[in-house]
């Protein structure tokens, strides 16, 4: 166990909602020693947690860094074990050749029913600078396989030449055959449009190992100027078959969703790139299909922050989703927060990766859902999510807990190098007329002369998504308050800026005109997507029938709540609980013409404010 880790606050993040009793638990994240570093894992980092997939597509949990026979237990924030089953089997471990080789020093590695053991790396190969510079390439990251039984283990086998940045998953299909997807970062291109600096290519091998080839598809897409971050182009890609046969890939991008493709000949050629409905920052995927047969998604359902004033700003990564399918693919549930980083709130470290990105998952004997997760020093560890509190219909914040479901940060002071200073907006105040407990002050703060100017609070809340469903909130406006804006978005904005606002889903302004000053009224915002449209009520009186602002295909996931004060109010809004109640949880299955034409739309209303 790291002492530095924050365990106390990132504790609360697994007190997600209040539930009724019986229902599903809410996600816990359990602890690993501090690893150190590896630049060729996908997060930078090592982790004293591996996954081993059976020929199945059962998985067994283990310790790459000391296998044993010992099912792998880890403390959560309180300090309780909680033990990942099942361990690796005793023919595995049996064996002093494989535990001596260190095959199973892998983050990943695939068990077929014979008894082999299998793992795709990744190992740096320098350049000379004069070399680099011819090359293209500031150095390789090649791609080995390796195999091995009770009895003996291959030596490395490298299997492509090139630089393959990260290296997010590989299977061993129903078929027999090896799938190995990756990027590869294209000789002497550039981070710029039209499609970056990489594509991603697709080995394959049928003969278990033995030789490789490369598919004849070359998968990129595209990537816009002005991008808060690197255009670094299609890579990273996660897979899973599906039950027709076929195989689904996404890719992480820089165009505000994840891309995808698809292969109906076993991986040998793939469809051309194209959007999904699923929004994204610049995060990776990953793609598990569960025991019960359902796909999960894992991934960041963020909007990247613009820069500040032509300034790149790190953001898009606060916070990881998850989704669930019962029909491969046509319809999901979910997009719930399942990784609330507990640094959201403080200044960013001078250097080095934070976040909650690039997710690996696999299911226990038990039917959790493990997801290893998150970037930077204390920020990767596996997380426990129950699938039945993914697709759950009901949600209900009181602050209990503080602040853990709520994302408050503002932004401060110049951009620099990724870098901007954050500091906490919104506060906890003791509920006025009920002492012993609190409630969320949203206003727009007055600063000192030597202070940097505050900009408007604003809170940010995810519950299940929904088609239809109704929100409900306790809502409070002190004598002289500015009001506040309460926005229903399908996916994570910054709180530190109005885009949120401005691309809502739905959205309900709250002013002293229809309030009593200094008194408590229940808000409610009960949409229907299938209408188009959203009553705003308040004591169930009919305020305005909103209209929809913002497509979506998904649902709606989000509350923001932002003062609405154009000068500084210290008065603001009071929230003293949430509740959330989902009608309809399905994100509705959708045709190609409408995930494009969505993607116009975010092109000419989003890419376009870059």
């Amino acid at each position: 166990m790291n002492p530095t880790q924050p365990r106390a606050i990132l504790g609360l993040f697994s007190s997600l909602a209040i539930m009724a009793a019986g229902a599903a638990e809410p996600p816990r994240m359990l602890f690993l020693e501090d690893a150190g570093h590896d630049a060729t894992a996908p997060s930078g980092t090592r982790s004293g947690y591996a996954i081993l997939r059976r020929e199945d597509g059962s998985f067994c949990f283990y310790n790459p860094y000391a296998p044993s026979s010992e099912p792998l237990s880890l403390p959560d924030a309180k300090g309780v074990k909680h033990t990942l089953r099942p361990a690796l089997p005793e023919s595995v471990v049996q064996s002093k050749v494989l535990i001596e080789s260190g095959i199973l020093a892998n983050a990943q590695t695939l068990l077929s029913a014979d008894g082999t053991v299998r793992s795709i790396t990744v190992k740096s190969e320098r350049h000379s600078k004069e070399e680099a510079a011819r090359i293209g390439l500031p150095l390789y990251l090649d791609v080995w396989y390796r195999e091995g039984n009770a009895t003996a283990v291959s030596e490395p086998l490298r299997t492509w030449r090139g630089y393959n940045g990260s290296q997010m998953e590989y299977q061993r299909l129903a078929s027999g055959r090896l799938l190995v997807p990756h990027g590869s970062y294209v000789p002497h291109a550039k981070a710029v449009p039209p499609t970056g600096r990489h594509e991603t290519v697709i080995e394959y091998s049928d003969d278990g190992g033995a030789s490789w080839q490369l598919s004849v598809s070359k998968l990129t897409t595209p990537c816009y100027e002005g991008y808060n971050g690197s255009n670094e182009g299609a890579c990273e890609p996660c897979f899973e078959e599906l039950r027709d046969g076929s195989i689904w890939m996404l890719m992480r991008t820089q165009a505000g969703c994840l891309y995808e493709s698809i292969s109906t000949d076993n991986g040998s050629t793939w469809s051309a790139s194209a959007p999904t409905r699923f929004r994204t920052s610049t995060g990776p995927a990953n793609l598990m299909r569960h025991r019960d047969g359902r796909l999960v998604l894992t991934w960041n359902n963020c909007e990247l922050p613009p820069k500040h004033q032509g300034v790149g700003v790190y953001g898009g990564r606060d916070a990881l989703h998850m989704a669930i399918s019962s029909d491969d693919g046509r319809t999901w549930q979910g997009f719930r927060e399942i990784y609330l980083d507990h640094r959201r709130n403080d200044n960013p470290t001078a250097s080095g990766d934070r976040g909650t990105a690039y997710p690996l998952a696999a299911f226990s004997e038990d039917g959790q859902i493990v997801v290893l997760a998150g970037q930077g020093k204390g920020g990767r560890n596996p997380i426990l999510v129950d699938p039945d509190w993914i697709s759950a219909t009901s949600a209900e914040c009181d602050f209990h807990d503080g602040l853990a479901q709520w994302t408050v940060y503002q932004h401060i002071g110049p951009a620099k190098r990724w870098w901007r200073a954050r500091r906490i907006g919104c506060e906890l105040i003791e509920t006025p007329g009920k002492s012993g407990t609190r409630s969320l002050h949203v206003r727009h703060a007055p600063t000192e002369p030597n202070e940097a100017p505050s900009e408007p609070d604003t809170a940010v809340w995810n519950f299940p998504n929904g088609w239809r469903g109704e929100l409900t909130a306790r809502i409070r406006l002190p004598a002289d308050s500015q009001g506040a804006i309460f926005s229903l978005n399908d996916r994570f904005f910054d709180p530190s800026n109005t885009l949120g606002e401005d691309a809502a889903v739905f959205q309900a302004r709250v002013i002293a005109e229809n309030t009593t000053p200094d008194t408590w009224h229940t808000l409610s915002l009960r949409w229907d997507l299938g209408r188009n449209q959203c009553e705003y009520r308040l004591d169930d009186k009919l305020i305005a029938t909103l209209p929809l602002q913002s497509g979506t295909l998904n649902g709606v996931s989000y509350v923001r709540i932002r003062s609405a004060a154009k000068t500084p109010d210290p008065h603001g809004v009071i929230i003293s609980q949430v509740k959330v109640q989902i009608t309809d949880p399905n994100a509705p299955a959708v045709t190609a013409e409408q995930v494009l034409a969505s993607q116009q739309e975010y092109v000419r209303k989003i890419i376009t404010r870059w």
